[in-house]
């Protein structure tokens, strides 16, 4: 592992309302070096989406960054004409869904010529590189590949072209946002192996609410509510995790019973998980205390 690729502090991220705002994401911060694939897990609505935006600059038009800050290779990003001429180049992005990503209307060949184009690739270049970058993404046969319209891929066949497209890029940083959904567990594996192979040297924001998926990742980072709950090494933080919230995302797999986190407490408290935690008499006032040990975060009330 290297240097830290990316720097990020969330500050406040809040959407407007009709009277007032309302916080979405708030004191989230982390590093990922060159090397490593930082997985960012939660539920739906837990903000791991916004923070994605919000690095890329991309926040909708009802959404803004109060307080916060991005810095990629040490050199801060704003938003605006810059940072989007960096997005594809130096900031790729992998989608949960490779369809919805493609252009219907061409050829898979020629999308990867665009990307190609911005790289800097020379013209008589384009169809060798293509190919090389297909072949890369798992494809055996490239050229017959190329040729295709994203509505004659499968699913998988999709996901990975997107994947190839983010190849043609220089990229520092690379971000996939849930892009496991809908593979089956040997392809999700393979997906985030093939991330890494193929972007060994660049750092790696690994979006999911998928906990064998983000289990894939050298460090996870776990969001509820828009509140940072607990930060560590994979493996620790999976093996002993300290988080109220942790527990209870594991007890949800298959493999643990899927228990359910069923109190609902009246009332609310600074803890997104405070109506559905057992533990949530204990920290009813503040959010509860988080220690640092190294580089490990937790959930520091009494469990």
């Amino acid at each position: 592992m290297g240097r830290a690729v990316l720097e990020y502090e969330s500050g406040v991220i809040e959407s407007a309302l009709a009277h007032g705002s309302r916080a979405l994401v708030s004191g989230v911060s982390f590093s990922v070096r060159a090397g490593e694939t930082l997985s960012v897990i939660g539920e739906t609505g837990s903000g791991k989406t916004m923070v994605a935006l919000s690095i890329m600059g991309l926040l909708p038009e009802n959404v803004r960054m109060r307080g916060g800050r991005v810095a990629l290779g040490g050199r801060e990003l704003t938003p605006g004409r810059e940072l989007r001429r960096r997005l594809g180049v130096d900031i790729v992005y992998i989608p949960q869904n490779g369809h919805e990503f493609l252009d219907p209307s061409r050829r898979v060949r020629r999308q990867l010529y665009d990307a190609l184009r911005k790289l800097g690739v020379p013209r008589g270049e384009l169809a060798s590189a293509a190919e090389e970058r297909i072949r890369l993404s798992g494809f055996q046969q490239p050229r017959e590949l190329l040729d295709k319209y994203p509505f004659q891929l499968s699913g998988g066949e999709a996901q990975r072209v997107t994947i190839a497209i983010s190849a043609c890029s220089r990229a520092q940083l690379v971000i996939a946002d849930e892009p496991t959904n809908g593979l089956s567990e040997g392809d999700k594996t393979g997906f985030v192996d093939l991330v890494s192979s193929l972007f060994p040297r660049s750092a790696r924001l690994l979006i999911t609410h998928d906990m064998e998926v983000a289990a894939l990742g050298d460090e996870m980072l776990v969001l509820c509510g828009g509140r940072m709950m607990e930060r560590g090494r994979a493996g620790e933080l999976l093996s002993h995790p300290r988080a109220p919230y942790t527990r209870a995302l594991l007890a949800a797999l298959v493999r643990n019973g899927m228990e359910e986190t069923p109190v609902l407490r009246r009332g609310g408290a600074e803890c997104p998980f405070y109506r559905r935690c057992r533990h949530g008499d204990a920290c009813r006032g503040d959010m509860p205390r988080r220690s640092e040990h190294g580089r490990e975060w937790w959930c520091g009330g009494e469990l």
